[in-house]
């Protein structure tokens, strides 16, 4: 069939299509082409360059890190020095308390004394008058009998019993009981006379001995003042302190104070850890004396019942042989021997050592001193509810029935001496300001066992328990 002309058949023009894609083809590309070269791009910023410190600026921020460590030390080191300075303050008053208790005991000493020589001056005048009225009665004698006696008229002058001695012709014509009545009378005299003096020396010696007490006690008020205006001042500084290493820091107030008792707190416990450690030692030291001790008394105790067994044996043997000899060999008396002595008791030991009647004293005197725990210091004081250190010790062994002075240096001179491993509970340790000085006592608490003690400490603090090495090592040791 003829197609139509103008009107295509359903067969595809493969040739004309090809053309025709190539066609758009070309016209999209060129169009697109156009479209390109309308977008504007930006251009790229060039990098800036980074900010670099120099070398000074560098050294500049090193050396100010470095001073504001340095600030942070000093302070920490002024915090340390301030509580330092506190407990040397609290130990100054320590001592000048007890200057001022030994101050007083030398007055009480001095006032005994006085009155002592006191009696004995009255005791040797009246002796004296009734020896000068003895020689005015021979005296009375001779002049009513007329005898030689009248000669003794310028005795009774003021220059009379010298005279009388030197006069050679009077001295033979007095009668012997005269004589010895005037002999009696010259060395009353004497006597008399010296006791006089110690009085008067005794009276000088009461007046330094109260200038001494009052220059101590206005030392001790300084000392206490020093101490109370050191804690207050110590404690408004501490307060600035913190606030600049809080700023150093760049922390806040309250962690700065936080750390700082942190580190006090850490300081103690080191400490405290330390006197545990040398406590600990001295428990061992006396653990292993009174072991060896023990061990003594056991080995003596042996060998003294092996030597009275054998002196038992042989005294029996010795009584078997007299027995036989008198009684003529009868055998009814042979092997009969008499009841053995019984061994006198020898009385146990308390586990400290000593006599059932001293571990008494002991622990009542410990009871005492326990029982003040938490009562507050007070310089000179002595109970009943405050105490410094030598007036709780003299206290506690009142209660046992001991006797002791208000004064650590005196309690040590009333108190047997002994060493640091021979201690036993209720004992008194002492520290002294110079070595090998025990005048230089100044402090004294009660040792309980196990390397520690009960003491009042000084100042703002406390009757409390602590350990023997809390603060400085002691000097001597003493047993009431």
């Amino acid at each position: 069939m003829r197609t139509p002309t103008g009107v295509t058949s359903g067969k595809r023009d493969t040739g004309t299509g090809k053309t025709g894609r190539a066609l758009l083809s070309g016209v999209l590309a060129v169009s697109l082409a156009g479209t390109m070269t309308l977008i504007s791009v930006p251009a790229q910023a060039d990098p800036k360059p980074p900010v670099i410190p120099s070398q000074s600026a560098v050294d500049a921020a090193r050396k100010a890190a470095a001073a504001k460590a340095a600030q942070v030390a000093a302070i920490e080191q002024e915090l340390a020095a301030a509580g330092n300075r506190l407990e040397q303050l609290g130990m100054e008053s320590g001592k000048a308390a007890e200057l001022y208790n030994g101050a007083i005991y030398r007055l009480a000493q001095a006032k005994a004394e006085a009155t002592a020589a006191a009696q004995r001056a009255a005791k040797a005048e009246r002796t004296l008058a009734g020896q000068r009225r003895q020689i005015g009665r021979f005296a009375a004698a001779s002049y009513q009998g007329g005898g030689e006696l009248a000669k003794l008229g310028p005795l009774f002058t003021a220059e009379g019993p010298q005279e009388l001695l030197e006069s050679a012709g009077t001295a033979h014509s007095v009668s012997q009981a005269m004589q010895g009545s005037y002999l009696r009378f010259t060395a009353t005299q004497v006597v008399s006379n010296a006791f006089k003096l110690q009085k008067q020396q005794a009276v000088v010696k009461v007046k330094a001995a109260s200038d001494e007490a009052a220059r101590a006690k206005a030392k001790a008020e300084a000392a206490e003042a020093a101490q109370a205006a050191a804690v207050t001042s110590i404690g408004v500084q501490r307060k600035q302190q913190i606030a600049q290493l809080a700023t150093l820091r760049n922390t806040s107030i309250q962690v700065a104070e936080q750390r700082q008792r942190g580190l006090e707190e850490l300081a103690r416990q080191r400490a405290a850890a330390l006197a545990a450690k040398k406590a600990e030692e001295l428990r061992k030291r006396i653990a292993a004396r009174e072991a060896a001790d023990r061990a003594r008394e056991a080995a003596a105790d042996r060998a003294r019942e092996a030597r009275e067994a054998r002196e038992a044996a042989a005294r029996a043997a010795r009584e078997e042989r007299n027995s036989q000899k008198q009684s003529g060999g009868n055998k009814q008396n042979v092997g009969k021997k008499k009841p053995p002595k019984s061994k006198p008791d020898r009385g146990g030991k308390g586990n400290d050592g000593g006599s059932g009647r001293n571990s008494r004293g002991a622990r009542a005197a410990i009871d005492f001193a326990l029982s003040q725990l938490g009562d507050m210091y007070l310089w000179a004081a002595a109970g009943p509810d405050r105490w410094d250190c030598s007036g709780l010790t003299m206290a506690a062994w009142k209660r046992a029935g001991v006797s002791l002075p208000h004064y650590s240096v005196a309690q040590y001179d009333q108190t047997k001496r002994i060493s640091e491993d021979e201690l036993r509970p209720g004992d008194l340790i002492f520290w002294a300001e110079t070595d090998g000085d025990p005048g230089s006592i100044f402090h004294v608490a009660m040792y309980l066992g196990g390397g520690r003690m009960v003491h009042a400490p000084r100042t703002g603090k406390p009757v409390r328990i602590d350990s023997v090495y809390y603060w400085e090592t002691p000097d001597y040791f003493g047993r009431p």
